[in-house]
């Protein structure tokens, strides 16, 4: 995890720092993101029987599950490296995979043998870990959301040098990549709904987010085993606490509670087929109700475009009750089927237009790691654009930025394009 390399890390409690939104990040407001035509980039591919050498910077829950995938992509990649701040946690993903093991994400990056990263770490450590991959001359896999949510200057940052150093950079949502996606951004396009107007999604589960992030030592200090001090990287100083350490999700200083854990999954594949730009206005309410924690357990977002459409986020960790989500057109509505409702999975697409027939495109691979991961290993070798590149995930990111601090401020966050910032 991250310690200061010498970066300009602009950060804040509440209030960040002017945010950059470059012009190019801008020019890529209304590119494809579900393209099937990748962009091709001017870096050497590699061989097509060549493995692939990946290190991986954090194995914790998430890192032990991309641990998991890519020890079965046997004939694609090698895991050369790995690294982590918890001595256990990092022996354990050693003697696993037989990698060598490192304490100091930078000198896993010193590694010859390692062609590209996975980052799974605490949000506040991925804009930071990744471009320091990049300026290494790595490609990356890096955990959603792309920033923490008091950094989304990181994030443009981050796409900048990307585009200097001609990396490959996949943003990890598993929800990102599937056949129909493509299929749907072209039906909305050829107007068989119309113009989208609204957007619904949302994200219910029952439980904290303590229950995915168990405590192994209670008694745990830092130490040998233990770098609190690589841990809080940029994060404002505090004292050790064994949750802070293991259940960092719970606390604002190093994650963004629903928004940019949850619903994240939920906008993913909204982005694929929706050409949506940069905010016109966020609204973000909810709080804690029911658990003991910093972060919110009941978060609603409203984001509204210029022109449209406005997307309505809802989410619930009291109760598992979920909604579909839904695209309503001017002229019929795209429907996201349950992947629990006991109703064939797919996009079903309904048209008003005159003898128009109703359609069910089938989902193929949402929810599954391994297709993103077979999509990024194709793109390191063939230096083509994967599904879900950075400058995809920045304009993912705003609005989640948007959001956490319209509901810390208690205020409507909006966003000058002139100026490039977040005025709340």
């Amino acid at each position: 995890m991250l310690s200061r390399n010498g970066h300009d890390l602009h950060h804040g409690d509440d209030q960040p720092s002017r945010r950059r939104f470059l012009k190019a990040a801008t020019a890529t407001v209304g590119a494809a993101a579900g393209q099937s035509a990748f962009t091709l980039l001017s870096a050497q591919a590699k061989g097509a029987n060549d493995r692939i050498g990946i290190g991986f910077i954090g194995a914790g829950f998430r890192g032990n599950n991309h641990l998991t995938t890519v020890g079965r992509m046997t004939d694609a990649a090698e895991i050369v490296a790995v690294c982590d701040v918890y001595g256990p946690r990092l022996k354990a993903a050693a003697e696993t995979t037989g990698a060598k093991p490192y304490k100091h994400f930078q000198e896993l990056l010193d590694d010859p043998r390692v062609d590209a990263v996975c980052i799974a770490t605490p949000d506040r450590h991925h804009a930071p870990q990744a471009i320091e991959a990049v300026r290494r001359g790595k490609d990356v896999y890096v955990e959603k959301p792309l920033t923490h949510w008091s950094q989304f200057e990181l994030a443009q940052q981050l796409a900048d040098e990307v585009r200097k150093h001609e990396r490959i950079v996949q943003v990890g949502s598993q929800f990102a990549i599937d056949d129909a996606l493509p299929k749907i951004r072209e039906k909305i396009k050829q107007g068989v709904i119309g113009k989208v107007v609204h957007v619904q999604a949302g994200c219910f589960r029952r439980g904290d987010w303590g229950e995915r992030m168990p405590i192994p030592d209670p008694a745990a200090q830092p130490g040998a085993d233990l770098d609190w001090k690589q841990f809080l990287g940029d994060a404002p100083p505090t004292a050790f606490s064994v949750s802070r350490f293991f259940q960092w999700r719970m606390f604002w200083d190093y994650a963004g509670g629903p928004a940019t854990d949850l619903l994240y999954h939920s906008l993913a594949p909204v982005f694929q087929v929706l050409d949506l730009g940069v905010p016109q206005r966020v609204m973000c309410g909810g709080g804690t109700l029911q658990y003991d924690r910093e972060v919110p357990d009941q978060c609603n977002i409203l984001v509204d475009y210029e022109g449209g459409p406005t997307l309505s986020l809802t989410n619930s960790l009291s109760n598992f009750t979920g909604v579909d989500t839904m695209l309503r057109g001017t002229d019929g509505i795209v429907i996201w089927q349950g992947i629990d409702s006991g109703r064939p999975k797919g996009a079903r697409i309904v048209s008003t237009h005159k003898d128009a027939k109703e359609e069910l495109l089938p989902w193929t691979s949402m929810g599954v790691d391994a297709k993103l991961w077979e999509n990024f290993l194709q793109c390191v070798k063939s230096r083509q654009q994967p599904v879900a590149p950075v400058d995809y995930a920045v304009r993912i990111q705003l609005p989640m930025s948007m959001a956490i601090l319209s509901h810390r401020k208690s205020v409507v966050a909006k966003y000058d394009s002139a100026s490039k910032t977040i005025i709340t």
